[in-house]
């Protein structure tokens, strides 16, 4: 499918454009809103506490007198930032284990459909609660924890994908020409099934951000004082009826992102199918 008909085809889908729009803003927002923020969103103003809004803070201050928009506008970096690195992470080692298994079979697939199988029989958020229990608090765990969260969807996916294409008839004259295993997956195999990962994986960037602010909620993810929306939800729920707003915001925020990225997701699925190429 050229370009030009998968833009057409996303195009026609009106919300999923209006989600990466929403997307986009999130993004530039996560790169280079802290240049422009006049805060610091570590700084305390004890006599500044729970602050309304304001032409100094237009989303008021938090417990300790940060300034609210501040931190979130940090706090889209962080959430964006774990959510990427670890559902990339998780992408690869996942996609590299479902074309190992479907592929050469045997053993290998045995193996790692047993390990997958073990890892989706617990529910995503206790899964990935028992994996930052494990690992320990902090940026660089929570990513992890993400990571191996992400790798059994992915895996299980890739496989059955390449199930498909190992069959084909092109795969199959490769064979018949010589070329090495090495070669027809990764000049057969995983660009045909790029599609698919494409659109899983920004699916699960979703859920991704959603695990994070989870963990950082209930106090096994992000640390204080880092901004970090699940952590800033935690921290404004005491005074959720004095100042509403500092739930409120990262609630939208965390909603926002994780709607947004659904919707392109579904987006892509419908403009990648191979069913509606003719369409």
């Amino acid at each position: 499918m050229r370009r030009t008909d998968f833009g057409k085809r996303f195009m026609r889908r009106k919300v999923s454009v209006a989600a990466a729009a929403v997307l986009v803003f999130f993004i530039l927002l996560a790169l280079f809103g802290p240049y422009i923020c006049p805060y610091n969103p570590l700084k305390q103003d004890l006599k500044n506490i729970y602050g309304g809004i304001s032409k100094d803070h237009w989303l008021g201050t938090d417990y300790l007198g940060r300034d609210t928009l501040t931190r979130l506008v940090y706090g889209a970096r962080v959430s964006l930032g774990i959510s990427f690195a670890g559902v990339l992470a998780g992408c690869l080692v996942g996609m590299l284990l479902g074309v190992l298994a479907a592929f050469y079979g045997g053993w290998i697939d045995t193996l790692v459909c047993r390990v997958v199988d073990i890892m989706l029989a617990f529910p995503g958020l206790l899964l990935a609660i028992t994996i930052s229990a494990i690992l320990g608090n902090g940026v660089a765990n929570t990513a992890m924890a993400i990571a191996i969260f992400s790798v059994p969807s992915i895996a299980r996916m890739v496989r059955s994908v390449v199930l498909v294409i190992k069959n084909e008839e092109y795969v199959q004259a490769c064979r018949i020409m010589g070329e090495s295993s090495p070669r027809i997956i990764f000049t057969h195999i995983i660009p045909n099934a790029m599609s698919q990962i494409i659109v899983n994986t920004t699916l699960n960037l979703g859920g991704a951000i959603l695990t994070a602010s989870s963990l950082s909620f209930l106090g096994l993810g992000v640390q204080p004082p880092n901004p970090e929306w699940g952590t800033m939800l935690s921290q404004a729920r005491d005074a959720i009826r004095t100042a509403p707003i500092g739930v409120l915001m990262p609630g939208i925020f965390i909603t926002l992102v994780v709607l947004s990225f659904s919707l392109v997701g579904d987006g892509l699925r419908d403009a990648l199918d191979p069913k509606l190429r003719n369409v």
